[in-house]
């Protein structure tokens, strides 16, 4: 069956509801984890700077607040986050 694609269909409460559990159910935390680590990858790339070292200066003000660096530090935060969820995770798993 084709992926419900939002812009196709009215959007009621059913469909949204559809539409969420089908993404909850395709979510892989790996493969957003990976998908993060890519992300980030090509920004340290571009601007020279590891994002502990960005997120670190951009905490302190010392990066200014253009949307590259507001972004690139959400997602930095986004990839902390699922990573100690991940790594919680499997302490439960493995104890």
């Amino acid at each position: 069956m084709p992926a419900l694609q939002l812009t196709d269909v009215k959007l009621t409460p059913d469909v949204l509801r559809e539409w969420w559990q089908r993404q909850d159910e395709q979510y892989d935390p790996l493969e957003e984890l990976l998908r993060l680590e890519r992300m980030l990858s090509q920004l340290e790339r571009q601007h020279g700077l590891d994002s502990a070292e960005f997120y670190h200066r951009f905490q302190s003000g010392e990066m200014g607040d253009d949307l590259t660096y507001v972004r690139w530090a959400g997602q930095y935060q986004l990839y902390l986050n699922l990573k100690q969820a991940i790594s919680a995770s499997l302490r439960l798993v493995v104890t």
